[in-house]
């Protein structure tokens, strides 16, 4: 029986992983041992197939939309300073 090479996913190392997001290997490791997100484990090294990477990426990014919290930056700014003309 054969396999096509499209069948086999793209593996990413942890510490690779590690690297291109920022986060501490440690951490990620920490959490990877916890079963916190789906990965895949050879022999001592732990990877990421591309979709488990995006599943991480999706569950672990803030969705705060930027332009929603500088409205409301500006918004405290301005009663400040009409507070600030009153007194």
């Amino acid at each position: 029986m054969t396999t096509a090479l499209a069948d086999i996913p793209r593996l990413h190392p942890l510490p690779v992983v590690a690297a291109q997001l920022g986060v501490p290997l440690r951490s990620l490791r920490e959490r990877a041992r916890a079963r916190r997100f789906a990965h895949v484990k050879i022999g001592r090294e732990r990877y990421l197939t591309d979709s488990q990477l995006a599943a991480l990426i999706e569950a672990h990014t803030v969705t705060t939309p930027r332009d929603d919290a500088l409205a409301a930056t500006r918004e405290r700014q301005r009663r400040r300073r009409r507070r600030a003309a009153a007194a």
